[in-house]
């Protein structure tokens, strides 16, 4: 069983950067290996009914191919990963219920994905709490300012996240996992409940004098800065979500198992604003998150406007905040770092029409702040290794021979 565990943890450490660009190991070797490349460890044919469920970071919001145009789902999220011959094996009675949207509450998650789960599961995964708080709303007044609103907008942002962390977030995800429990498999059935990682680097201030607001026209005093405070601030803002979770992990009791991510990125400096960065670096290597710029080995940059976006997902908070601007100051230009023209024509002309509001971007602005492949690559081998903890009790004596020929 330790043998076991050290291996799992060897590989989560290898791991970690695939398609963040390295491995961070003793020899720092570029590593541009195929997710279907790496072995998995053992077999998990125990795991019949498989659901995923949850916000951006569960649908894997820009990492890979999109597979699901209405939640933005895309193929190489941890849940698509998870269900691959890779990690749970080629089991071709295993069924994936893949309900992840980008956006959701967890109240959202509760009302329409739960809903719709089967029954009897043996492993539901779930990713929900951050769009409860305003974390899109931080980003937007504290980061980008896709929308400017007046100079106080972002403190005002960061109490009213503190007061939903500290009143609000508890019961939300108290009510999810109790709706959830009820849907696992009564003998065996496990939740796995994956936290989120902090953003910043706090170890510097070369980053004082950054900004990513992303309007030319903004005047340098209106625009905000990746100060250190503000960086740290933001950070604990996470930390505080995942403790949370964590609380409310603890409390469902065993059935549910909480997946915390956040050291991992952090200690192999995946962040932005790492020691000696000049940001913006979006195809650093190591770099865990997606900055505008970020193109993943293998892909092109994402530089035309892509289709417009579903109502209610992280990419229309960005698209409204924009075309807001654009209706009231139609001849700014946008981009932080270079001019880039938008049709404001057009976008008066289509508003939001239907399920859909105008995307008038490079596309790349679709995914910022979400994990890169190598996120999903650490995030699916940490299950894994819980999986990998929670197997001896289910499979009993079978398991056992299948960690002696590990060892062997």
């Amino acid at each position: 069983m330790i043998f076991f565990q050290l291996r799992l943890c060897h590989v989560v450490a290898l791991v970690l950067a695939t398609s963040c660009n390295v491995i961070w190991a003793k020899e720092q070797v570029p590593l541009h290996t195929e997710q279907n490349s790496l072995q998995p460890l053992r077999k998990y044919s125990w795991v019949r009914t498989f659901a995923s469920i949850g916000d951006s970071y569960a649908a894997g919001l820009g990492a890979g191919n999109r597979i699901d145009w209405s939640c933005s789902r895309y193929d190489h999220s941890y849940p698509s990963l998870l269900n691959s011959k890779t990690f749970l094996g080629d089991n071709p009675n295993r069924t994936h219920q893949y309900l992840a949207c980008s956006g959701a509450t967890s109240e959202e998650v509760l009302a329409k994905q739960v809903s719709a789960l089967d029954e009897d599961l043996d492993v539901i995964t779930v990713s929900a709490g951050g769009n409860d708080v305003g974390l899109s709303i931080i980003m937007n007044q504290c980061i980008y300012q896709f929308f400017m609103s007046k100079t106080d907008a972002c403190e005002n942002a960061l109490n009213e996240t503190w007061s939903k962390i500290e009143y609000d977030l508890s019961g939300n995800l108290t009510a999810l996992l109790e709706a959830l429990k009820p849907k696992l498999n009564e003998d065996h059935g496990r939740i796995y409940y994956t936290g989120y990682a902090r953003f910043f680097a706090t170890d510097d201030e070369i980053c004082d004098n950054v900004t990513w607001a992303v309007w030319s026209y903004e005047s340098q005093s209106a625009k905000q800065f990746l100060t250190l405070e503000r960086r740290k601030i933001m950070n604990d803002m996470v930390q505080a979500v995942n403790k949370k979770i964590e609380e409310a992990v603890h409390k469902a009791g065993d059935q549910v198992i909480f997946v915390d991510y956040d050291s991992y990125v952090a200690e192999n400096k995946g962040r932005f604003c790492e020691a000696g960065v000049i940001e913006p670096d979006p195809n650093r290597n190591g770099l865990c998150f997606y900055e505008w710029k970020t193109v993943d080995p293998g892909y092109t940059a994402l530089r035309h406007a892509g289709d417009d976006v579903p109502k209610g997902s992280f990419e229309s908070d960005i698209a409204e905040w924009t075309n807001k601007t654009l209706q009231e100051h139609p001849d700014w230009k946008f981009g932080p770092d270079e001019e880039v023209g938008l049709d404001a024509d057009k976008m008066r002309e289509e508003q939001a029409i239907g399920d859909t509001v105008s995307w008038l971007l490079p596309d790349f602005w679709k995914r910022v702040f979400h994990l890169r492949p190598a996120g999903h690559l650490l995030i699916a081998h940490l299950l894994m290794s819980k999986l990998a903890e929670t197997t001896p009790k289910i499979c009993g004596s079978e398991t056992g021979e299948d960690y002696a020929s590990l060892v062997d």
